[in-house]
């Protein structure tokens, strides 16, 4: 069979003829690099729904007498439902489950280990607030969650900025501030987002958290 790192530079070539891609074309990439160069390894989703009803869970831990159910709910009222194991609303008309998540932009899945990996992606010009949106994956309570409901035991986040906000020396030391506990998990794609870039940051942070000792073997 065709060595890995054979494969990884006939994609090189390919992904040089095809040059430039933007911001939003993050799950292209990655998706086509993976299913090339690692092909049936692993699976990359669009906005993955790994969790559930986080902000209730979380409160749930620490308030559990508010989510006792109601003999008779009415309208406002909030419950854990032990045997649907979800968290439910009443509306006023009827019982219902409630809508309250986030989903990543990104998630990277490792098909044999099932090890998961998320990924935020902005793309600004030099205003606004859009990496401080971000930092919400950043606080403690949140990485705490997000390590336990997917089960795993290192830094499963990645921080990617692009557009002009990157070719601003401002907000990008903003952000190496923002992220320099993770600093390995920041990416900053400039503005002519190689795909190689993006791929060797894939390969030196990602991929040996999600392969383990497999990647140790090779």
């Amino acid at each position: 069979m065709t060595h890995y790192l054979a494969r990884r530079a006939n994609w090189q070539l390919k992904a040089n003829q095809d040059g430039s891609l933007a911001e939003a074309d993050v799950i292209k990439v990655l998706k086509s690099y993976l299913d090339s160069v690692y092909p049936g390894e692993y699976e990359v989703l669009h906005h993955p729904p790994w969790f559930g009803q986080p902000y209730l869970e979380m409160d749930y831990e620490d308030n559990p007498e508010l989510y006792t159910k109601p003999e008779v709910p009415v309208k406002g009222n909030v419950w854990f439902d032990t045997e649907r194991n979800l968290f439910m609303e009443h509306n006023g008309k009827k019982t219902q489950v409630i809508r309250e998540t986030f989903e990543p932009d990104t998630g990277i899945l490792h098909i044999p280990s099932g090890r998961r990996y998320i990924i935020e992606c902005k793309n600004q010009q030099p205003k606004g607030n859009a990496h401080e949106r971000a930092c919400k994956y950043t606080t403690l309570s949140m990485m705490d969650f997000i390590k336990k409901k997917l089960g795993v035991d290192y830094h499963p986040v990645g921080y990617i900025f692009s557009g002009g906000m990157v070719e601003n020396e401002g907000y990008c030391r903003e952000l190496r501030a923002f992220f320099k506990f993770s600093k390995g998990h920041l990416l900053l794609w400039k503005e002519n987002r190689s795909p190689i870039l993006l791929t060797n940051w894939l390969e030196s942070t990602v991929l040996p958290l999600l392969r383990g000792p497999l990647s140790q073997s090779e």
